[in-house]
């Protein structure tokens, strides 16, 4: 599809509000690698302690779930996301904590070499006989490039994870300088998020999160910057 049709593209954006930058945050997709079933984007304890980190279809919404189930020791599961400095980010997750033992969210702010910035932000998960959604705002220091998002459960306890979230609030905030004209065609465009497999863009520059320029034809589905002659 011509970037010239991005009229619907951008309405869903004006729709979703906030754009979410963490891969596969509800859980939906799972992966089978090297024998051991993984949530796509997330590293898990499963590796390590089979049984510990397991889909389940008690969810807060879509099908599935990350249920942790800590034993002598804890469970974990981490994924990693690039952020932008000095930018400001929501997070937002859902946890279930049936029993008396809970676990955590941890983010942990990441330079380009793996290193931690400033100290990791624990967000404790209680007993709740629902799921409860946990939220905190988060600013990414000069030198970070990436955030670290992390769910935990404690040795013995038993953690539902579901709809974790980082939303980038500058998309929100940028949308309203978008302009469609008669033909569907944008006036003014600054910020795109290609919901789409592939796209093809034919005019302007157009630069990826980490502030790479793309020269390519073809795009794949994600969030770019685009400056229009």
């Amino acid at each position: 599809m011509k970037i010239k049709s991005a009229g619907l593209l951008f309405l869903l954006l004006g729709i979703a509000g906030a754009v979410n930058i963490l891969p596969n945050p509800s859980f939906e997709v799972w992966l089978d690698t090297l024998g051991v079933n993984m949530p796509l984007g997330w590293l898990t304890s499963e590796f390590l302690y089979p049984g510990s980190a397991v889909k389940d279809t008690q969810s807060n919404s879509g099908d599935y779930c990350l249920c942790l189930l800590g034993g002598d020791t804890m469970a974990f599961a981490t994924s990693l996301t690039v952020v932008r400095s000095g930018a400001y980010y929501k997070f937002s997750g859902f946890a279930l904590v049936p029993g008396g033992l809970g676990g955590s969210f941890i983010l942990q702010f990441l330079t380009m070499l793996g290193n931690p910035v400033g100290t990791p932000l624990f967000i404790p998960v209680y007993y709740s006989n629902s799921y409860r959604q946990y939220s905190h705002w988060v600013t990414t220091p000069d030198s970070a490039v990436f955030l670290s998002v992390s769910c935990l459960a404690l040795p013995g306890a038993m953690v539902y994870f579901d709809d974790v979230t980082v939303d980038d609030t500058t998309l929100q905030g940028n949308q309203e300088e978008f302009q469609l004209d008669a033909r569907g065609s944008m006036k003014r465009r600054k910020l795109v998020m290609l919901s789409r497999e592939r796209w093809t863009v034919t005019d302007g520059m157009v630069y990826d999160v980490l502030g790479r320029r793309r020269a390519d034809e073809w795009l794949n589905a994600g969030v770019y910057f685009k400056i229009s002659p």
